[in-house]
């Protein structure tokens, strides 16, 4: 139960610091983490909290690679495999050997095994730590692709130079052709054994879609477990267990190349299942890192040793940070060979440097580290732990303020965001023309601006205040009528009770819900004595019955509520008119409001089919602007397939809620 508990903490951490990370974009994600991770562990319930680097290999690193590796184009790979190796191995070793032996002279204290250990463990990079900062200042594809898969394949060379140098320091001894003999086991005994069970493993969940047995839950569980059983099966042959989930999860990447459209369903399925884990773990990496900081910052100042102080500590790592940037950057420079030439080399180099971001496999390396060697606790466990977080920090930090001064900044709104909004309107402005079913038009055109309405993210103080005002505008032209004598005070009140139902149940808050569901449940068993009736008027949500109901209620006073709430309706939607250029998000969704009440009250029961055809020709006249759009140059392909991917998203919502759309 214990450990549950501990699972929801951090998973409730990592969604808050999602949050966090939306509304404080110049803050890299991983630092929200981070510090929530600090927060919790001041808890009771982390008091000894300890990490088990196995358990966080196997569970948290293995799944996140093997995403990564699925997701990763083999095109790109072979197109790129010099550089990729040239950076994952080369500058690997390169930077492990150099740097390694300037930091065992530098600090003396450091055995020149260890330091060889602590430079493979802080030299694999972690492309997607730096990503949310490329969303806004976008590198050249080239670029990063080479980034995007030289972090899977550096992973292991760290991971496998990190083994050799450990056992080194372990055995007190080092043998040229051992270490030789282990790297080449590992890595290429990784690679090659990982592609054989992937390959068995894709031509396992080929035969059964090829049956029909390509149920989501049969498939999805299947690649799931892959990655465990790869990893537990390759250190089990004292493989590279990292890189075998590599090979395995580029096999599996192979098998969508030969699935094309065939199993969609289950395809997207799988593809919104690993995004969710994916950032999921990525997340829990880092609460990790904080929560482990604070045992380990204390246990550095409990050692007698004068040379692990904190400050020290943090100047060594600056250094490691800088000496490694500086090779990356020369090495990006001189030993990257580039398709496309440009007049910017230097400053693709810099880019390609500050993007060496480290991360998880960095923070798992650190954490495997043994507690205990020949019986004696490993007193250099924790400075490493806390010059890797070093080194974590300022790669995060380095990028953040140096990339977006070195790339020019791309507004956000500019140009997919702009491109959405012309869909959206194109599609609206078709369907605005339709004469002979305009009820089922006007349904399909509220939900597309509904749209324009989540992609304006409205200021709910303003709706609130459209609301109030526009029921003030009601009242104000239902008094008229009374004043005019063309209703009589009866309609008056009841219709200003009807007003105020209306008004309280706008912003379906749950409590005011509950309370307007008893009430029309009571009204509903009490005027025709049948208790089933009541149960359905109790279970269908108020706005739906609060027109039934004050229909029913005119009709027993011998009065016609269609005509007064005809006239209402009009001047409210007038008075909406007058704020569309000022608050156009939030008019939009105040009208919304009133149009949906409007056709309910006056019972005009619309044809769902229509409906369907509708949104099928909302959805042709996006898909036509980007055609138009993309045919005449005013688009790239990469944004038409991003627009093209969000209408799909938007069809397949609609045909899972075609009931919603037809209420």
């Amino acid at each position: 139960m214990d450990e549950v508990l501990l699972l929801a903490i951090i998973l409730a951490a990592v969604v808050l610091a999602n949050i966090l990370a939306r509304y404080f974009t110049k803050i890299p994600l991983p630092f929200f983490l981070i510090f929530l991770g600090v927060l919790l562990a001041g808890l009771p319930v982390y008091k000894n909290f300890h990490l088990d680097p196995s358990t966080f290999a196997l569970a948290v690193i293995a799944p996140m690679l093997f995403n990564e590796a699925q997701n990763s184009s083999r095109l790109w790979i072979g197109r790129s495999i010099t550089n990729i190796l040239s950076l994952a191995v080369g500058l690997v070793l390169v930077s492990v050997l150099v740097v390694g032996a300037g930091l065992h002279m530098v600090y003396t204290v450091l055995p020149i095994s260890l330091a060889f250990a602590l430079l493979a463990i802080v030299t694999p990079t972690d492309a997607s730590a730096v990503n949310s900062i490329f969303e806004s200042n976008p590198i050249a594809e080239e670029q990063a692709g080479i980034l995007q898969h030289e972090s899977l394949f550096n992973d292991a060379a760290g991971i496998v130079v990190f083994d050799m140098s450990l056992a080194a320091f372990i055995s007190g001894t080092f043998s040229m052709e051992l270490a030789v003999g282990m790297f080449l086991w590992e890595f290429l005994g990784g690679l090659l054994f990982g592609s054989l069970i992937g390959v068995l493993i894709v031509s396992v969940r080929l035969f059964l879609i090829r049956y029909n047995d390509d149920t989501p839950l049969i498939m999805v569980l299947i690649q799931l477990l892959t990655p465990f059983l790869v990893y537990l099966l390759a250190e089990k042959l004292a493989l590279s267990g990292i890189l075998a989930v590599v090979a395995a999860g580029l096999a599996q990447g192979s098998e969508r190349e030969k699935l094309r459209l065939t199993s969609s369903r289950m395809q997207l399925i799988t593809s919104n299942v690993w995004e969710i884990i994916s950032g999921m773990l990525s997340g829990t990496v880092f609460v990790l890192l904080g929560l482990s900081l604070p045992e380990v910052i204390t246990a550095m100042q409990q050692s007698p040793n004068p040379n692990f102080g904190v400050y020290k500590l943090i100047g060594i790592g600056v250094l490691l940070y800088l000496a490694k940037g500086i090779i990356r950057l020369f090495w990006s420079r001189y030993l990257i060979k580039r398709r496309v030439k440009t007049s910017h080399e230097w400053r693709d180099s810099l880019v390609m440097a500050f993007s060496g971001a480290n991360g998880t496999i960095t923070l798992s390396l650190a954490f495997s580290m043994p507690e205990v060697i020949h019986g004696q606790p490993f007193e250099f466990r924790g400075p490493m732990i806390f010059l890797a977080a070093v080194v974590i920090f300022i790669s995060l930090i380095m990028p953040t303020i140096f990339v977006p001064l070195l790339l020019p900044s791309q507004d956000n709104n500019q140009p997919r965001y702009r491109w959405v909004r012309r869909m959206l309107q194109a599609a609206i402005s078709d369907l605005v023309k339709e004469k002979e079913h305009p009820e089922e038009a006007q349904i399909v055109i509220d939900s597309l601006q509904q749209q324009l309405v989540l992609d304006g993210t409205p200021n709910l103080k303003l709706r609130r205040r459209l609301m109030s005002a526009s029921h003030q505008v009601e009242l104000r032209a239902v008094q008229k009528l009374h004043d005019d004598g063309k209703i009589t005070d009866d309609e008056l009140f009841y219709y200003g009770k009807f007003l105020q139902l209306n008004n309280f149940s706008a912003d379906e808050k749950i409590w005011k819900n509950v309370l307007l569901r008893i009430r029309f449940s009571l009204h509903i068993g009490t005027l025709y004595k049948d208790m089933n009736r009541a149960q359905d008027a109790f279970l269908t949500a108020p706005v739906i019955l609060e027109e039934v109901y004050w229909r029913e209620q005119f009709k027993k006073h011998g009065e016609d509520i269609l005509p007064i709430e005809q006239v209402g309706f009009d001047a409210v939607m007038a008075f909406l008119k007058t704020k569309d250029v000022e608050s156009g998000v939030e008019s939009n969704m105040v009208k919304r409001f009133y149009r949906t009440r409007h056709r309910r009250i006056h019972g005009k029961d619309v044809n769902a089919d229509i409906v369907y055809q509708m949104f099928m020709r909302a959805f042709h006249s996006e898909y036509e602007l980007i055609q138009e759009a993309l045919s005449t140059g005013k688009i790239n392909s990469s944004l038409a397939e991003k627009l093209q991917q969000r209408i799909s998203i938007d069809e397949m919502t609609y045909l899972q809620n075609t009931e919603i759309f037809s209420n």
